[in-house]
């Protein structure tokens, strides 16, 4: 099973499940009473499914779609007022049974998801009249039906690691960017029913970063205006492109020290911001960047880390939201927490909040703009309302240190 960037803090969830079984061992060592000679082992291992989210993205302003390590996917809606928690609604897998290491949406019916390593999978769901003869209080629970239609690309290229919907020029594009560091330009026709690629884009760094890992994933991609998208990769630099050609109107390395690649991007208006991850002390693991044409500026970064004796710190996903009237940015990070970060006038990143979401390692976010929600899943699906702080809470406001793990549901 290939696997999305979240993989490389696997070997640490190893660890601290490797260490429960071994105090599970060492206490049942402990009751067990048989004698050794009679004690059988009647349980041979058939292995273990890690349900670990890599995809998370809004359907409409009533679902989201979780992508996950197994190759599921999961779709869940809002709560209802005697409800708790996020329903589950569908659920898909995807045709090769490889993990979801992309998915974009195009619209409430329409979205695409990695495959293979020479296909992506366009999705459609189908219309709902065929449960016309159900309770309309029912519709939501029953499972709707989807049909898909896969697309190759070149073997070189790789799987598909990120993607974004863009209209540009009353042409509708869909852009991928891939494992190997290619970034694929596809045509989307046919009311979003076909896909063709239009150009084939290598984007690598010519001077990548001095990682122990050298990889080359373009794990994000975000659309900006007029038909300008920005890529962020493994080897450390952010590219920005402009459709449809394809043509590179700036690169910029995240961090001039970078020692990790970057794991995802979000955009809000000309704010930028990209998450790696942090080595040493004085890193940073969050960078703020101000889009102009054809350049990236630098602005402000932060280093989203609670246990400062952390060697190294990975912040996994962003998103953005204006709150208030004010940027700001979320973002996920391995120690299992959520942070909510101010986007200053003067481009600066100041914490506010971090809240416990997870055991400890990232999960993938996404914020939905109609309904002012984000959603967060890691193994465990958590769903928070969004508002600005009450006068009372902005009285409270940490002035250096962020607090233990206030809600960001008001």
């Amino acid at each position: 099973m290939k696997l999305d960037g979240f993989a490389r803090v696997l070997p640490r969830v190893a660890l601290l499940l490797a260490m429960a079984c071994q105090h599970s061992a060492l206490a049942q060592d402990q009751l067990d009473t048989t004698p050794k000679a009679l004690t059988q082992q009647v349980l041979t291992p058939v292995g273990t499914t890690y349900p670990y989210t890599q995809q998370l993205q809004w359907l409409d302003s009533g679902r989201f779609i979780v992508g996950r390590l197994d190759g599921s996917m999961t779709l869940f809606r809002p709560p209802g007022p005697t409800e708790w928690g996020p329903m589950l609604t569908d659920v898909l897998r995807t045709p090769a049974n490889r993990g979801v290491e992309m998915m974009a949406v195009r619209d409430e019916r329409t979205f695409v998801t990695s495959n293979d390593s020479t296909t992506i999978t366009l999705w459609r769901e189908r219309d709902l009249a065929v449960a016309e003869d159900a309770e309309p209080a029912l519709l939501d629970r029953l499972p709707r039906a989807f049909r898909y239609q896969n697309f190759a690309y070149d073997a070189d290229v790789g799987t598909a690691n990120s993607a974004v919907f863009v209209t540009h020029g009353n042409r509708e594009y869909l852009v991928t960017g891939h494992e190997n560091g290619f970034v694929l330009i596809w045509s989307v026709t046919r009311n979003g029913r076909q896909l063709a690629v239009l150009k084939k884009l290598d984007v690598r760094s010519p001077n990548p970063i001095p990682s122990p890992f050298q990889l080359w994933n373009v794990r994000d991609i975000v659309s900006w205006r007029d038909g300008v998208v920005i890529t962020g990769s493994e080897d450390g630099d952010l590219v920005m492109l402009q459709l449809p050609q394809g043509n590179v109107l700036a690169r910029k390395r995240y961090n001039p020290s970078a020692q990790r690649g970057i794991n995802g991007l979000a955009i809000l208006d000309d704010h930028l911001v990209a998450v790696a991850c942090s080595v040493g002390p004085s890193d940073k693991n969050t960078w703020l960047f101000r889009v102009r044409p054809a350049e990236l500026q630098s602005q402000g970064s932060v280093d989203l880390k609670q246990n400062l004796s952390l060697p190294q710190s990975f912040a996994f996903r962003a998103a953005m939201a204006s709150v208030g009237g004010q940027p700001h940015v979320f973002a996920t990070t391995q120690e299992g927490l959520l942070w909510t970060v101010l986007v200053t006038p003067d481009g600066q990143l100041q914490v506010q909040a971090v809240s416990s979401v997870d055991f400890p390692i990232g999960e993938a976010i996404d914020y939905n703009p109609a309904t002012s929600q984000l959603a967060a899943v890691g193994v465990l699906v958590n769903l928070f309302n969004v508002a600005p702080p009450t006068p009372a809470q902005r009285q409270q406001a940490p002035k250096a240190a962020p607090p233990q793990a206030p809600s960001l549901v008001h």
